[in-house]
């Protein structure tokens, strides 16, 4: 697999070709190759505090693995990522900047890696861990970003209303006249909005914990929620664990994600089994204009969708980042910032990408919506959820014994 760099970073991210997962590559490639990484830097509306060294920015090396479906797209991705990259590094030797000399050994020491895997598809998530856990010695960071959501177009007059009614929570939220599909299953028969955001992530939690363990630092594993998840909490039916009657299974499962993973935290920091618990955090990107939901939008609708983003954020909305590269912030914020800086596991707290109103990513910093009264829940979820990754473990051991 080539040179291990004894203090490198293992990053593990799931990335599309465009959007936020591949804006998160970006800031962590950049912020990386600085003396200083700015998003390690304290934010004083999440992570409170003095200015002391992040852990990892004096790393020489990074091997980035990229997990994807598409692997035509994956090479452009990569392509176009290190592209972005070299042209920092040229802007700054150009500058004379003093630290050129670190960005050029961080350049050379770098390995992106591109791995396929189908969330959607449990066969392949363990296949996807176990090639992980075959070629590489530990993983510090995994940042959970995939997301799956049925959607199947807007109800314009619903969405004309919410707009003359509530512009703010109009195009902030906008799951009143969002309308998805319900009870679509996987080909294996789960849930799919639940597999795919949901399910499969809590695979690679569960499978790729011994390799997160020897990491030379505390692991962290970063999961991926949404603004619109508060939303979906009224209509949750708690025995309805795969979102299959659900109306708003999107945010539903991303609310689910929140109590499972400060849940998965509080586990870990109270195991006696692990030296370095693992930390579970979350983050959120805020609205951006990511194609999980532009591939149902014509180019009018488009234009005027992201009109109506800059308006909000001009008139103050905080949650706009509306950019790709500004909507990674919390998850690469929580990638790097100094472990002191970071929550309590027992805070259930979620961090978010927020905006001033000229652009300037910031992180933001809330509890978990209602997470009181539904944290039974949360054991409840990590219960099925372990129950349901045991029993694939079981099938699978049997049809390799089976062979």
């Amino acid at each position: 697999m080539g040179e291990i760099y004894a203090c490198g970073i293992y990053v593990l991210s799931y990335f599309s070709h465009r959007g936020v997962g591949y804006g998160i590559c970006q800031r962590l490639l950049i912020n990386l190759c600085e003396d200083t990484a700015e998003d390690s830097l304290p934010q004083s509306l999440a992570t409170p505090g003095d200015r002391i060294p992040c852990e990892f920015t004096a790393s020489k090396g990074l091997t980035l693995i990229m997990a994807c479906r598409s692997a035509e797209r994956a090479v452009t991705a990569k392509e176009n990522l290190l592209k972005h990259l070299d042209e920092h590094i040229s802007k700054q030797k150009n500058n004379q900047s003093a630290s050129i000399n670190r960005m050029l050994e961080f350049r050379r020491n770098l390995k992106v890696d591109l791995l396929s895997l189908d969330l959607a598809n449990t066969t392949k998530t363990f296949e996807f861990c176990e090639e992980v856990t075959h070629r590489y010695p530990y993983v510090s960071h995994a940042i959970f970003n995939a997301g799956y959501a049925p959607w199947i177009g807007i109800n314009w007059p619903r969405a004309v209303l919410a707009v003359i009614t509530d512009y703010m929570e109009a195009v902030t939220n906008g799951e009143t006249f969002r309308t998805q599909k319900v009870g679509i299953t996987s080909k294996e028969g789960y849930g799919m909005t639940f597999q795919s955001n949901v399910l499969g992530h809590f695979i690679l939690a569960r499978h790729l914990r011994p390799l997160m363990v020897k990491s030379p630092w505390p692991a962290r594993v970063i999961w991926t929620s949404s603004l619109v998840s508060g939303h979906a909490l009224d209509r949750i039916d708690w025995d309805d664990l795969q979102l299959l009657k659900t109306a708003n299974s999107y945010g539903a499962s991303k609310y689910q994600i929140q109590l499972i993973t400060h849940y998965l935290d509080m586990e870990s920091a109270t195991s006696g089994t692990n030296k370095t618990p693992i930390r579970h955090l979350i983050s959120h990107p805020g609205v951006t204009s990511t194609s999980i939901f532009l591939d149902y939008l014509n180019f009018v609708t488009a234009f005027l969708m992201n009109l109506a983003f800059y308006v909000a954020r001009l008139f103050g909305s905080q949650d706009h980042p509306i950019s790709w590269i500004n909507g990674a912030i919390a998850a690469t914020h929580l990638a790097l910032v100094p472990s002191q800086l970071l929550n309590r596991p027992e805070e259930p707290v979620l961090y978010g990408s927020r905006a001033t109103r000229f652009g300037k990513p910031y992180v933001g910093r809330s509890e978990i919506y209602r997470y009181s009264e539904n944290a039974d829940n949360a054991q409840l979820l990590v219960g099925r959820c372990d129950a349901l990754y045991n029993e694939l473990k079981r099938k699978r051991r049997g049809k390799s014994n089976g062979a």
